[in-house]
C-alpha cells in the first residue's frame, strides 16, 4: 500500500483523453431510447434505494418487476434472480454444512491434543456463525482456549516461536471483532512481540530458524522429509547491515519525532528503540552469530543498561525528550555494547531504528512508516513505479534456500523465452546462485535494458539443466484488467473481452492497485469499451487492491463526480491542510451507472475512490466494509556517504469529501480505539474464505496464458462466468443483478427491446 510519495499536476489527464480521442463531457450513455415512465421511474428508484444502502427496498424492487418491460429484457433479469435466490441458498446450506464439519472437525482435533488444529476449525466454525460471541462463550471453546494458553506458555519457555505464533495468532484471530476486545489486545500485543523475535531469527540466525521450521514440520506433517540446512546462507545477515549508519537513524527519527501525523516527539521513539534492542539480547537463539550472547553476565550487564536508560527517559516529562537525550542515549548503548555483547554497530542501529517506528504502530497503529535501508531500497522503487528493466520474475526461497520462481511475468522476456513456475535458479551467467540472498539474485538478474543474462534452471521431472537466454526489458506492472483474456501479443499486451454482459452493455475492470500508468490503461480499456458497443454501466472491481498513487486516485474519482470535493487531507490537529476539488470538463464518465467492488483487501487509494463516488451518490458500493487505511506517506531523503536511504512517514489523514450538513468528512483510517474505519459498502454481501479462495482460482486460471505453454488448448481456461452461474462470486453477483436491473429495457410497440 503505497501513497503519496508525490502529487504530479493534473493536465495529464487533459491530454491523456484528448490523445485518446474520448470527449470529456458527453454521457456515455446518452443515445439510450425513451424509456416509459413506470419503467424508468422503477429503475431510477431501485438505483436510489442502492446508492443509499437500503437493500431491503432494493429486493422489493427486484421483486416487482414493471409489466412493460421488455419480456427478454425482463426474463434475463428474472432468470439471474432466481439463479441469485437458489445460490443463497445454498450458501446457507453449506455454511450449515461447514458449521457441523467444523463441530466434528474440532472434536476430532481435540481428541487428538492437536490444539493448533483444534484451534484452525474453532476460528472456522466461528467464521461461517452469525454469532460470533456465542461461538466463544461455547464450553468446549472455552475449554480449548484455556489449554492452548497452557501449550503456548510451555513452547514460549522452550523458545518454540513458531508454535507460540501459531497458538497466538488463532486466539486472536478468534477474538477479533467480538465484544472480548481487551483479550483480543492481550493477544495482539503477546503475537506483536513473538512476530519481533521470529523476525530477527529469519534475519540473523537462519539456522535457529531452519530448526524451529523443521520441528514445526515434524509437528504437522511427520511423515513429511525437511531438507537439510544449507550452510552457505549462514552469512546473510551481513547483507542487510550493508551502507547503514548512526547518521541514517538520527535523521530517521529526528523527522518521525517532529513531523508525525501523531505528534509523539521523541520519547516514544527512543523507548521503543531501547526496547527492541533489549528484545534483540534476550532473543536466546541469536547465539548462532553472535557469541556475546552466549554469556550470560554480558547479556545481564547489557540488559541493566538498557533498563536504566529506559527508566532514566521514563522520568523526563515528553516535552522535554529532545536530541540531546538520543545522542546520549545512543553514546551509551554504542559503548556498553562493546564492553558487553560486543555485536556489529549496525545491527544496534537498525534495530533501535525498527524499533522506534514499531512503537508507533503498537501505540498510535502505524504500521506504514519505516525506514527503508539501503539494501531495501531498489525494491521499493520498483514496486511505487510499477516497472522496472529486467526478466519479468518474482522469486523466493524455498525450503532449500533454493532461489525459486514463483511465476514469470505475463509478456516478459521469461514468460516469453519459457520459464516456468516453480523452476530453480541455479545459476546466473554461469555463476552458482548458492548461498545467494533474494537482494544479490534481483541484482544479478536486472540490468540494463538489452543487455543479455543467462539464467540456468533445474525443473522438476526434468534430469538435465536447462539454459535460457533472455534479453533484459522494460517490465511493466499491469493493474487494468478485463473480464476475459482473448489472447497477448508478442509484447505481451493481453486483449481483453471487457464486457461481462455484452447484450446489456456492462462492462467489468478489475483493477489490482493504482501506479503511474493505471489511469491512461483504464482510459484506453473505456476507449476499447466504447469502440466495440454502447457502454451503458460498468462493475469496478477493486477488491484486493491494496492502493497505490494518491494522484491516481484523484483522476479515477474525477471521471465520475463533475461537482464537489473528491478527497482532503487533515494535519494532526483535525485541520484541513489541503483539499483536491472536481474538475467538471474531466468528468466525462458521470453519468454511467457504476458498482464498485470492495472488501478488507481495499486499501488506501482504493478507499479514496470508493468512498468518494460513494459520498457523491456517483456508485453503488457493493461488498465488505474495507480495510481502514487513510493515512498519507511521505517520502524523506536521510542517505549519507555510507549508502542511500529513506524514511516513509506519515504525516497526514485522508478525509472523505463532508455528507451533506457535515463541516468535516469522514476519516477513512483506522485510529486507536476507532469503531468506524474505512469505507461500508451500501450494499453488505460477505464471502466465506472458501469463496475467496475459489474465486481467486477461477480468476487466476481464466487469466492465465503462458507464452511457454503453446500446445495448451484454450478451451482448458476456465470461463469466468462461471463465479456468477456457480454463484462462486456472490459480490460480483450482486453488483450485476443491480445494474442489470439500472439497464432495464422497455417493450417496444414490435415486442423487439428498444436500444
Amino acid at each position: 500500500m503505497f501513497d503519496r510519495y508525490q502529487i504530479t499536476g493534473r493536465l495529464l489527464l487533459a491530454s491523456t483523453i484528448a490523445s485518446l480521442g474520448i470527449p470529456s463531457t458527453v454521457s456515455a450513455w446518452q443515445d439510450e431510447p425513451a424509456i416509459p415512465a413506470e419503467v424508468d421511474e422503477w429503475r431510477a428508484d431501485l438505483w436510489e434505494a442502492a446508492i443509499a444502502g437500503d437493500a431491503q427496498l432494493v429486493e422489493a424492487h427486484l421483486a416487482s418487476i414493471p409489466q412493460d418491460a421488455d419480456p427478454a429484457s425482463m426474463a434475463s433479469l428474472e432468470a439471474a434472480l432466481l439463479a441469485r435466490d437458489g445460490h443463497d441458498a445454498q450458501s446457507v446450506d453449506d455454511r450449515d454444512s461447514g458449521r457441523r464439519e467444523a463441530i466434528d472437525e474440532l472434536q476430532e482435533k481435540l481428541d487428538a491434543s492437536d490444539i493448533t488444529g483444534a484451534l484452525t476449525a474453532a476460528v472456522r466454525l466461528q467464521t461461517l456463525s452469525d454469532d460470533w460471541d456465542a461461538v466463544l462463550d461455547q464450553e468446549r471453546i472455552r475449554s480449548l482456549i484455556v489449554r492452548a494458553e497452557k501449550v503456548e506458555a510451555a513452547a514460549r519457555l522452550e523458545g518454540d516461536w513458531l508454535q507460540v505464533q501459531e497458538i497466538l495468532f488463532r486466539l486472536r484471530t478468534l477474538h477479533e471483532d467480538t465484544s472480548r476486545k481487551a483479550l483480543h489486545s492481550t493477544y495482539d500485543e503477546q503475537l506483536e512481540e513473538v512476530n519481533r523475535r521470529i523476525g530477527l531469527l529469519a534475519r540473523y540466525a537462519p539456522r535457529a530458524l531452519y530448526e524451529l521450521r523443521a520441528r514445526n514440520m515434524a509437528r504437522l506433517e511427520p511423515e513429511t522429509e525437511f531438507p537439510e540446512f544449507n550452510d552457505a546462507f549462514a552469512e546473510d545477515w551481513k547483507e542487510a547491515l550493508n551502507g547503514i549508519s548512526e547518521r541514517m537513524v538520527r535523521a530517521s527519527l529526528r523527522t518521525a519525532a517532529s513531523e508525525h501525523v501523531s505528534n509523539c516527539g521523541w520519547k516514544p521513539l527512543l523507548d521503543g528503540g531501547l526496547e527492541a534492542v533489549e528484545i534483540f539480547s534476550t532473543t536466546d537463539q541469536l547465539v548462532e552469530n553472535f557469541e556475546g550472547l552466549a554469556d550470560s553476565d554480558k547479556v545481564d550487564a547489557w540488559r541493566a543498561l538498557v533498563l536504566e536508560e529506559r527508566a532514566r527517559l521514563d522520568e523526563k516529562p515528553d516535552a522535554e525528550v529532545s536530541r540531546q537525550e538520543y545522542h546520549q542515549i545512543m553514546r551509551a548503548l554504542i559503548e556498553g555494547n562493546r564492553e558487553t555483547i560486543d555485536v556489529p554497530v549496525e545491527i544496534l542501529l537498525r534495530e533501535f531504528a525498527e524499533g522506534a517506528t514499531y512503537r508507533l504502530e503498537d501505540v498510535y497503529e502505524d504500521q506504514y512508516t519505516q525506514v527503508i535501508w539501503p539494501e531495501q531500497l531498489r525494491r521499493f522503487q520498483q514496486q511505487v513505479q510499477g516497472d522496472f528493466v529486467g526478466v519479468g520474475v518474482m522469486i523466493r526461497h524455498d525450503d532449500k534456500r533454493e532461489i525459486m520462481i514463483v511465476n514469470p511475468l505475463e509478456g516478459s522476456p521469461a514468460s516469453r523465452g519459457g520459464v516456468e513456475e516453480n523452476d530453480r535458479i541455479i545459476a546466473v551467467n554461469g555463476i552458482p546462485t548458492t548461498g545467494w540472498s533474494l537482494t544479490r539474485a534481483v541484482s544479478e538478474i536486472t540490468g540494463p535494458k538489452g543487455e543479455e543474462v543467462l539464467l540456468t534452471l533445474r525443473r522438476d521431472e526434468v534430469e538435465d539443466p536447462i539454459e535460457v537466454p533472455l534479453v533484459r526489458d522494460r517490465i511493466k506492472i499491469r493493474s487494468v484488467n478485463g473480464w476475459y483474456k482473448k489472447s497477448l501479443d508478442d509484447d505481451g499486451t493481453p486483449a481483453w473481452d471487457w464486457y461481462i454482459d455484452p447484450e446489456a452493455g456492462i462492462g467489468y475492470i478489475r483493477l489490482t492497485s493504482f501506479n503511474d500508468e493505471s489511469f491512461s490503461d483504464f482510459l484506453v480499456a473505456v476507449d476499447e469499451m466504447r469502440a466495440e458497443r454502447p457502454l451503458r454501466g460498468l462493475v469496478l472491481d477493486l477488491r484486493f487492491n491494496p492502493g497505490g498513487l494518491l494522484d491516481s486516485a484523484i483522476r479515477f474519482s474525477n471521471l465520475f463526480v463533475d461537482d464537489g470535493e473528491i478527497v482532503s487531507c487533515e494535519d494532526r490537529d483535525g485541520i484541513k491542510v489541503w483539499s483536491r476539488p472536481a474538475t467538471p470538463q474531466m468528468a466525462f464518465l458521470k453519468d454511467l451507472p457504476l458498482v464498485v467492488l470492495v472488501n478488507q483487501g481495499s486499501a488506501s487509494a482504493s478507499e479514496i475512490v470508493s468512498g468518494c463516488l460513494d459520498v457523491h451518490g456517483a456508485a453503488v458500493v457493493v461488498g465488505e466494509r474495507t480495510f481502514g487505511k487513510g493515512s498519507v506517506q511521505s517520502l524523506h531523503d536521510v542517505s549519507d556517504r555510507s549508502g542511500t536511504a529513506a524514511l516513509k512517514l506519515t504525516t497526514q489523514y485522508y478525509a472523505l469529501p463532508a455528507l451533506p450538513g457535515e463541516e468535516r468528512g469522514r476519516l477513512v483510517h483506522k485510529t486507536p480505539g476507532d469503531d468506524d474505519w474505512g469505507v461500508n459498502p451500501d450494499i453488505g454481501v460477505s464471502m466465506t474464505p472458501e469463496q475467496n479462495q475459489k474465486a481467486y482460482e477461477v480468476r487466476r486460471e481464466a487469466d492465465l496464458i503462458a507464452d511457454w505453454d503453446l500446445d495448451r488448448d484454450p478451451g482448458d481456461r476456465p470461463n469466468p462466468l462461471q463465479l456468477i452461474e456457480d454463484g462462486i462470486d456472490a459480490q460480483l453477483e450482486m453488483a450485476l443483478l443491480i445494474l442489470r436491473a439500472r439497464l432495464l429495457e422497455a417493450a417496444s410497440d414490435d415486442g423487439v427491446a428498444a436500444g
